[in-house]
């Protein structure tokens, strides 16, 4: 009798085979998924009460591009490789340095704000139930239950987080869109062009765009891994971040300036549908934090040291553990502390790009792990992670990856004495 295949997701650290590809329509759904949320909206809505409109919206699409075309190379090394971001790194970290420097920090990061997003969408939820149909509902049980739903996507893998964004970003967008007719017509438009005194240069609005996406930069190649070719692995990324994100920009900028609050589900309870808004608040914490929580997955089975069929038990413990400190309140305390690690990205993205793109000519034959630490990556980061630390001026985000990219390439130079490529590594 045929063994009947299991629908979980057994690639984890190693490469994903010709079969397993998938199309770039598919991979371009889970990245808009990632883009359609609550903290999207919350850049516009900063970006809307710091400065004029039109300087608003040109901040923002000029982050999110400079963000992009990073990751489009980053992106590529996954599709090439085959392999998840914290095993490419391993050819510039070294595998000792990928999983207790880059697995770590990534794990901590993204546990953290899978845990922020499921206090978010649990306490909204609650207030829903009381205020709309009288049933209280506690926050901790709230958070328990979704919870556990947006891990049941994460726990099946890429192909259940495919087929979640593939229904739910379409609904979201149509949704987002019409709650913001609706809020134009209430709130009238007068407000839109209204004189903002302005507290924010356009470079500080790029520097804060940016910052919001710079993790997608190194972890790009956990879901570009599943690529087929090059070309699609491109449009798969601009598509499906840019269009979402830049949309959601908007909403946030507009709603900012004539709702006075940025936060489409709650403009949607404010005009008398919160069941609308309620849905919107759910379905975007739920294609954000499945994504959160199978990264987090990967890194732990890179750390742990396991199998590639123990991803799915990790990612449901660790995941169940973050919904638990959200339930007591701990990642409430938590966020400041994980939007200062963001920081601790970029200069990761300039080592990793320079290691495939330059020293190793983006050929996936050439690509080899470093075993132990490979120290020469590290001091490479740690100047850029200094960098970002403590200077706050300029393209932060370009300035720290052409530093940590630019020591590393001397680095490598100086003290291996490695060619641009091809030699032995």
């Amino acid at each position: 009798m045929k063994e009947k295949k299991s629908n979980v997701e057994t690639t984890t650290l190693n490469q994903v085979s010709a079969e397993e590809k998938k199309g770039w329509i598919e991979v371009a759904f889970i990245h808009a998924g990632v883009m359609i949320c609550v903290p999207s909206l919350l850049i516009g809505g900063l970006l809307a009460l710091a400065m004029p409109l039109g300087q608003a919206l040109l901040a923002g699409c000029i982050g999110y591009g400079l963000v992009m075309f990073f990751a489009c190379f980053t992106s590529i090394q996954g599709s090439d490789l085959g392999l998840p971001s914290c095993v490419v790194l391993q050819s510039c970290f070294g595998k000792a340095g990928s999983k207790y420097l880059i697995s770590l920090l990534f794990t901590i990061s993204l546990l953290g704000w899978f845990g922020v997003n499921n206090a978010v969408c649990g306490s909204a939820f609650s207030n829903l139930m009381a205020n709309s149909f009288g049933i209280e509902v506690p926050v901790s049980i709230s958070i328990l239950i979704w919870g556990v739903i947006m891990l049941t996507t994460a726990v099946y893998g890429i192909s259940a987080m495919g087929k979640l964004n593939t229904l739910a970003v379409p609904a979201l967008l149509i949704v987002c869109l019409a709650g913001c007719v609706m809020a134009l017509r209430t709130h009238g438009t007068g407000n839109i062009n209204a004189h903002v005194e302005t507290t924010m240069s356009l470079i500080e609005g790029i520097t804060l765009t940016t910052g919001f996406l710079t993790m997608q930069i190194v972890t790009a190649a956990d879901i570009t891994r599943y690529q087929k070719g090059r070309g699609n692995t491109i449009k798969a990324t601009l598509w499906g971040v840019l269009p979402a994100g830049i949309l959601m920009l908007v909403i946030g900028i507009i709603m900012a300036k004539v709702a006075g609050e940025y936060d489409i589900s709650q403009v949607l309870c404010n005009v008398g549908l919160p069941v609308l808004g309620m849905i919107v608040l759910i379905l975007a914490a739920w294609t954000t934090n499945t994504t959160n929580a199978y990264l987090a997955g990967i890194n732990i089975v890179n750390i742990l040291g396991l199998k590639d069929d123990k991803r799915a038990m990790v990612t449901l413990i660790s995941g169940l553990i973050g919904t638990i400190l959200a339930m007591v309140g701990v990642m409430s305390q938590f966020e400041a502390f994980i939007t200062w690690l963001g920081a601790a990205f970029s200069p990761m993205g300039g080592v990793m790009l320079v290691d495939y793109w330059i020293l190793r000519k983006a050929n996936p034959k050439e690509w080899a792990p470093r075993e132990s630490f490979d120290w020469l990556g590290v001091i490479a980061w740690v100047a850029g992670f200094g960098l970002n630390i403590f200077v706050t001026s300029g393209l932060v985000l370009v300035q720290s990856i052409v530093l940590s990219g630019a020591v590393y390439y001397v680095l490598c130079r100086c003290i291996r004495k490695e060619a641009c490529y091809g030699g032995t590594l």
